[in-house]
């Protein structure tokens, strides 16, 4: 007999127990009649967040709940502005949500947004992760690319390159350097330096404006000098997560000076696409770009570059590959037209 009283006490405990779990959750009534329990998140944009312990966190349409309550008290936005914080109860097809001043009524088409006590609400929400996006933060990158022989043959190239960068959502500042040098068996085979600072803006969602310049001397192409000067427009073709495509055209001035005493000028045409794919954790970048001189249209040069980054081990590391080609249509004597490098560094970025 005690047994069996022992055992009725325990089994009603435990009933009372599991009753208690099952009425501290809150509740949300659908069109179709069924019911599911929970711990309501948030609404918001037309969905109902849903923590279930059946089927993790779910999400449901506004418009396919008939009403709901909670057993806390959550943040409530109304269509009229404002917003209470109270336990939400459902009376019939109407909410009554119990704050501190008083009850207020509601139904649950009005109800444009609900938050957790203590948690941002959507808009503020939303107006910090804007003011993130728009604040201004910097990134660098230091690649170095090393290689050599000595035996049969005697070879040596190295190649040293520096990259920063200014972004928010809304402009985009890069400042590159560059040094490139190498020797076959005593001959000079590369002997380059490069600098540029690029700036775009957007003016609207998918249209900017941008102004550049670079400075640049190969020894092997007999240039002493060559300064480049651009500003235009250009237009993001796509814009996705995953992919970007800008196009960018606009007027550009082009100096250059070489060994043999030659020196060109002229205004000319900007032209270019810039391409960048982000996989799960690598990216290819693609940029062509043509610029013919207003002076002789027959006076161009064409360039493309194309590379492949992967991360290596540590996330501040990783791996560039890539080619890159560059084409004069009035090459100066001595010095091919085509010019083709391939090249791999080991790139260190940071924030």
């Amino acid at each position: 007999m005690k047994n069996n009283l022992r055992s009725f006490l325990v089994g009603s405990a435990a009933a009372l127990f599991l009753a208690g779990v099952s009425l501290a959750a809150d509740r949300i009534e659908l069109t179709d009649g069924s019911v599911v329990m929970g711990k309501l998140l948030s609404a918001e944009g037309g969905k109902f967040k849903i923590e279930t312990t059946f089927a993790g966190t779910i999400e449901i349409a506004q418009d396919k709940i008939q009403n709901f309550s909670t057993d806390e008290a959550v943040n409530v936005g109304l269509k009229t502005g404002s917003a209470v914080l109270g336990k939400v109860a459902a009376v019939g097809g109407d909410l009554t949500i119990a704050a501190d001043g008083g009850v207020m009524n509601a139904t649950p088409a009005k109800v444009t947004a609900v938050w957790r006590a203590g948690a941002d609400s959507p808009a503020t929400r939303l107006a910090k992760e804007a003011a993130a996006k728009a604040e201004r933060k910097w990134a660098y990158e230091a690649a170095v690319a090393i290689s050599g022989r000595q035996g049969t043959s005697n070879k040596f190239g190295s190649l040293l390159a520096f990259k920063a960068t200014l972004e928010s959502a809304h402009d985009k500042l890069i400042f590159g350097l560059l040094a490139e040098k190498a020797d076959d068996n005593g001959v000079e085979t590369a002997n380059r330096q490069a600098g540029s600072i690029d700036y775009s803006a957007f003016f609207n969602d998918k249209s900017v404006w941008f102004a550049r310049t670079s400075m640049e001397k190969d020894v092997i192409k007999a240039l002493d000098y060559r300064s480049s000067t651009a500003f235009g427009f250009g237009r993001k073709l796509i814009k996705k997560d995953v992919q970007d495509l800008e196009f960018r055209a606009g007027l550009n001035y082009l100096f250059e000076s070489y060994s043999n005493g030659v020196k060109f000028d002229s205004p000319g045409l900007e032209m270019s696409l810039i391409h960048v794919y982000h996989f799960k954790t690598s990216q290819v970048n693609n940029m062509v770009s043509y610029n013919p001189a207003f002076s002789n249209f027959g006076n161009y040069r064409f360039h493309h570059e194309s590379t492949y980054e992967t991360p290596i081990a540590a996330s501040q590391w990783k791996l560039k590959v890539g080619l890159s080609n560059d084409y004069l249509s009035k090459p100066q004597p001595g010095v091919e037209a085509w010019d083709t490098l391939y090249f791999t560094s080991l790139i260190l970025n940071w924030k």
